[in-house]
């Protein structure tokens, strides 16, 4: 379950609801043309809600111009580096795309990115043979340039990740990494505070949102992200007092007086990715100081078996590891034995520091090794794992850059990288059990790999009974015991969420939607009140509660929350499917209509308005037209569940069995969760004479969600 609004089909459909309560979309901004909101310029930073605690201070450290002071040439070099330019304001620097070939298409859709006569930067998003636009403004660019830049815009107050990156070494533009395939998020893909930790300077991030901060975001990673913050060092220079020459200096980190672990972590904050990160209890990730060991910070967890060809863009820091070069020295190898953070690498990476350890004539003449940098044959220089079309150099340093075989692809086995240097005595062995617990979680959840789910609920548990207060541990298990159909055990899970944390809002909507599903209407609304209490502008628990009203009936109530919606965010699709819906219910077809249209119009993408007037007919008889918009709304998506329902219904009803049962087995293969499908399917059986295969297709249903009181009423009923 992710923080979205869902759209409501409300009593149109009958006693049959699906699990969850129909289809949602994929993501809490729904994909519309928010012209008005998405061309203003950001807006000034976010006050808070009433009852959300504050963020930490941070990003308050001087400046690289404050530092320049006394290090001219060290910042200087710095700010050419890759760190030094990985965020800022598109107009501060000059363009290297080239937007004369700007246009990429994805599936159905075309996206474009341009300059405009005033100097603006945008992107833009449309539908051939419609008059369908959409364009949000770029904020800023993301990434040095030296392989890639994205670029960052602004939705519903939140920074999201806009769908078009220019490629550096191959100058081409294509989707943002993420985006390639069938994984494209168009405007909804939240730039939240652990993105930006390694992507920029730390902004102080609204706990209540995914993506939103209550400070303008930093123009790149500046010398704070190494050395800690310099205000008492620089207070103390201006004064005129330092230590002895030779002599540490306590207000400020020094790197290089490090051992050589914590040396590494200082690099490895941001340079070992690993597959999934989890925050030690306590730290949040707008808020880090290297001077705290980094595995008092967070877990970074790897795949045991992660020693193949395959690698990741930021998979320096565990790559390195694996080395012999890091293996037999003690301590491991610091990053700073071949790259010098404050410039620029050259020749000195490629060859000066393996000649600290090794000679020329280890490796002999027969391949060219003289004057030729050692990496062209002990580093693998290739594509990454995770990013298209950049070339990286792989860390792990090897005889021969093909002698080990490639991991798995969906490998189980996580173990935590910094754990050997963590201090045992103040982090207990729950705690640890804890994250790893987490860490499948969030690989099932976020990284789609349903192979850790089964992992995640067993730890989970495990974990949680040692550790009952752990909420981020609740947190997790909530979504996967819905995902195994165990809805009840959902709703607990929430609720003590909400005990442990009764001041908290992003949790509410997915607590909402719980218990609707179980029907309890009351518990949800009352979760979702609470969530606008914290949160007035939080349009998705708005629209979320103008659903839930419109199943209790209260249908002027819910018209005017979905009126109140559509005001924070402007010709949003699913909003206006929503209100269709509700006019249909409140006896208005035309205005259903109407709202049905619209939602077309703004997303015709989405199958959603097609399905709305096909839903229309149907309810006023005339089933051949609401064939026609079934059948338009599959060839766009075909795998879209809920046409796939109402067809078959509409099918069942007209006595075609065969393509009723076609369109329903269709669904339920697709998701094995819908209620509905198996509730319809079973009447399909029960018409065709058949109450063996009736009674088998509701114990099907009763497999994937055990105990749902449909299903089982169904079963039970003569």
């Amino acid at each position: 379950m992710r923080f979205r609004e869902v759209l409501v089909l409300g009593l149109l459909l009958g006693a049959c609801s699906r699990h969850p309560t129909s289809e949602r979309t994929p993501d809490a901004a729904a994909h519309s043309p928010h012209e008005a909101a998405a061309s203003a310029p950001p807006p000034a930073a976010a006050p808070v809600p009433p009852g959300v605690p504050a963020a930490p201070a941070t990003g308050t450290s001087p400046g690289p111009e404050v530092c320049a002071d006394c290090h001219p040439d060290e910042t200087e070099g710095y700010l050419a580096t890759g760190m030094g330019r990985s965020l800022y304001p598109p107009q501060s620097r000059p363009p290297i795309e080239d937007f004369s070939r700007a246009t990429v298409t994805n599936g159905p859709l075309v996206y474009r990115a341009y300059i405009d006569e005033t100097g603006r930067w945008w992107q833009e998003e449309t539908y051939p043979g419609t008059p369908y636009r959409r364009r949000v403004e770029v904020t800023h660019v993301i990434g040095s340039g030296n392989h890639t830049r994205s670029y960052l815009g602004l939705v519903e107050g939140e920074v999201v990740e806009l769908p078009l990156t220019w490629y550096s070494r191959r100058k081409i533009w294509d989707m943002s990494p993420g985006y390639e395939g069938g994984g494209n998020q168009r405007f909804t893909r939240p730039i939240k505070p652990d993105c930006l930790f390694c992507h920029n300077d730390l902004a102080p991030s609204r706990p209540d949102r995914r993506a939103a901060y209550t400070a303008p975001l930093p123009s790149g990673i500046t010398c704070a992200r190494c050395h800690g913050d310099a205000t008492a060092h620089v207070a103390e220079r201006t004064a005129g007092k330092g230590p002895a020459a030779g002599e540490a200096d306590p207000s400020i980190l020094n790197p290089r007086r490090l051992d050589p672990v914590r040396r590494v972590q200082v690099c490895q904050q941001c340079h070992l990715q690993g597959e999934e990160r989890v925050l030690l209890p306590g730290q949040r990730w707008d808020a880090y100081d290297p001077r705290t060991p980094l595995p008092s910070y967070l877990s970074i967890f790897v795949y045991a078996n992660a020693g193949g060809t395959d690698f990741s863009i930021a998979s320096h820091g565990h790559r390195l590891s694996l080395s012999r070069c890091a293996t037999g020295t003690p301590g491991g190898l610091p990053c700073t034995t071949c790259h010098d953070p404050h410039k620029v690498d050259g020749g000195r990476a490629a060859r000066d520091a393996c000649l600290g350890c090794h000679k020329v004539e280890d490796c002999g003449d027969a391949h060219g090794a003289k004057d030729q940098p050692c990496a062209r044959c002990h580093m693998k220089q290739g594509d990454t794992s995770d990013i298209p079309h950049v070339t990286f150099t792989d860390h792990f340093i090897r005889r021969r850059v093909d002698e080990a075989p490639s991991k798995p692809a969906l490998p189980l086995d996580l173990i935590d990288a910094l754990a050997e240097h963590r201090d045992a005595p103040a982090q207990s062995r729950d705690e640890a059990l804890m994250r790893l617990a987490i860490a499948h979680a969030r690989l099932w959840r976020f990284g789609g790999h349903e192979q850790h789910l089964v992992e995640a609920h067993q730890r989970l548990r495990d974990a949680l009974a040692r550790l009952p207060n752990a909420v981020d541990g609740w947190l997790e298990l909530a979504p996967v015991l819905g995902r195994m159909g165990d809805l009840p055990g959902a709703a607990r899970a929430f609720e003590r969420v909400e005990a442990l944390t009764p001041g908290a809002a992003l949790f509410r909507p997915d607590q909402a939607e719980v218990l609707e599903n179980l029907g309890d209407l009351v518990g949800a609304e009352r979760t979702l009140r609470k969530a606008i209490a914290l949160d007035p502008t939080n349009r998705v628990a708005v629209g979320n509660l103008a659903n839930v009203l419109q199943k209790q009936g209260r249908l002027d109530d819910a018209e005017a929350l979905y009126a109140r919606a559509e005001a924070l965010a402007p010709e949003e699709a699913l909003t206006a499917l929503n209100r269709g819906y509700n006019s249909l219910q409140r006896g208005q077809p035309a205005e259903a209509e109407r709202w049905f249209q619209a939602a077309e119009a703004r997303d015709p993408a989405n199958p959603r308005g097609l399905f709305g007037l096909g839903l229309l007919a149907m309810q006023g008889g005339r089933p051949a037209e609401a064939r026609a918009h079934f059948d338009q709304a599959l060839a766009r998506q075909p795998d879209f569940t809920d046409g796939l329902w109402m067809r078959g219904r509409l099918a069942s009803q007209q006595g075609d069995l065969v393509v009723a049962r076609r369109d329903l087995e269709k669904l339920i293969t697709i998701d094995p969760q819908h209620v509905g499908g198996y509730l319809d399917l079973a009447e399909v059986e029960g018409r065709a004479g058949s109450p063996e295969a009736r009674r088998q297709v509701l114990q099907r249903g009763l497999a994937a969600m055990p105990g749902h009181p449909a299903l089982r009423q169904a079963l039970n009923a003569p």
